[in-house]
């Protein structure tokens, strides 16, 4: 009997290992080994689709200060700082500014932009790709790069003011 409850232990045991063995397979496959970006370092290139279905490259603004913000519709902090940012790239202030839709349908996120009457170029990010390069963990996070393609800042929660972003945008300009 002792030796049929140390066989059931084993059994047990071996199961629990390939479980782990196999979550954790499954992770590093839905997450890939990407590093993130840091500040200082070049950005990350992405390739996504805007809200037109056309291709848009991180790498084509090269030359340009790019501000990139990651949103949600569900987030209360990106919604209340959307107008804020569309008001900023209606002044045309030398900065290109790029939301980032993270992991909703272009459905959602145009009927977000025709609501909020935004002007602004909206990329899909919908597998959280993008997400994933630039180690976004909540939202909304704003990004600045520089016209040399580096990192120069990262502001984590929701900007408070039209003069806020024009400082921001005054650091990569």
């Amino acid at each position: 009997m002792n030796r049929l409850a140390h066989s059931s232990w084993i059994r047990w045991l071996i199961l629990a290992l390939v479980t782990a063995a196999g979550i954790y397979a499954l992770v590093h496959a839905l997450l890939g080994d990407q590093e993130t970006a840091e500040i200082g370092q070049t950005a990350p290139d992405f390739e996504a689709v805007n809200l037109q279905d056309e291709p848009v490259r991180l790498s084509d603004y090269r030359g340009q200060p790019v501000l990139l913000n990651f949103w949600a519709s569900w987030c209360g902090p990106c919604v209340n700082e959307m107008p804020i940012l569309n008001e900023a790239y209606a002044q045309e202030s030398g900065t290109q500014i790029i939301a980032v839709n993270i992991g909703e349908s272009r459905e959602k996120a145009e009927a977000f932009a025709s609501k909020h009457h935004l002007e602004m170029p909206i990329v899909l990010d919908q597998h959280n790709t993008i997400k994933g390069q630039y180690g976004i963990s909540g939202l909304p996070v704003t990004v600045l790069i520089d016209d040399q393609g580096k990192m120069v800042d990262r502001v984590t929660g929701e900007l408070p003011s039209l003069a806020f972003v024009k400082e921001l945008m005054s650091r990569i300009q």
